[in-house]
């Protein structure tokens, strides 16, 4: 089983919220559009349809994916920090048990990361592990296409003759990118965590 999978119509959920507000945000300058502010927004909708979705968050690499989310330009995955940083604060892992495994742990990025992700393809299918990346998924790729949003609405309200409307779109997009990266980053820590705590048990 894929934790992919699912994650269209979530991300279609999520930009049909965002068309929902965006059509609320134009309605005090209806007198100024010469179409339905409501138009307005299906048209913008329209590009963000399910397979403009998909093709939006395929067109970015799962690094430059996580380096928007993490706010870092390199060695943004949470697994870099997996054994430096994240091994510590969670009571499920053993890390005695953890150690006596692996032996000394890595403390370079990328070694921390390889070891990391050799441990979560042992465990993938493990139900606790596809919920905790499906959410990470989930929400990494939210905060991609608010990135983009933050970027492109108020560029295309700008070409549609609304600028009055670039700056409210740009703040409330905005707000969603840094929320959707906090819950990313989240996501991450607990998806990290969580292969730790099931290899600890094993």
């Amino acid at each position: 089983m894929s934790a992919k999978k699912g994650l269209l119509p979530w991300l279609g959920a999520f930009v049909a919220l965002d068309m929902v507000i965006l059509g609320a945000l134009l309605v005090p300058f209806w007198q100024d559009l010469r179409m339905d502010p409501h138009n307005v927004t299906s048209m913008l909708g329209s590009l963000l349809v399910p397979p403009a979705v998909l093709l939006l968050t395929t067109l970015f690499s799962a690094d430059l994916k996580a380096s928007l989310a993490f706010w870092r330009p390199r060695h943004a995955l949470p697994g870099h920090r997996a054994f430096s940083k994240y091994l510590e604060g969670d009571s499920r892992i053993n890390q005695g048990a953890l150690r006596n495994r692996l032996g000394d742990f890595p403390t370079e990025p990328v070694a921390q990361n390889t070891l990391w992700y050799r441990l979560y393809r042992q465990h993938r299918d493990d139900p606790a592990v596809l919920d905790a990346n499906k959410r990470f998924l989930l929400f990494r790729d939210l905060a991609t296409l608010s990135f983009l949003l933050a970027l492109g609405t108020p560029a295309l309200l700008k070409i549609m003759g609304l600028p009055m409307a670039m700056a409210p779109a740009a703040a409330i997009f905005s707000i969603q990118y840094v929320l959707a990266c906090v819950c990313a980053q989240q996501s991450g820590i607990r998806f990290v965590r969580t292969v730790l705590a099931i290899e600890s048990s094993t």
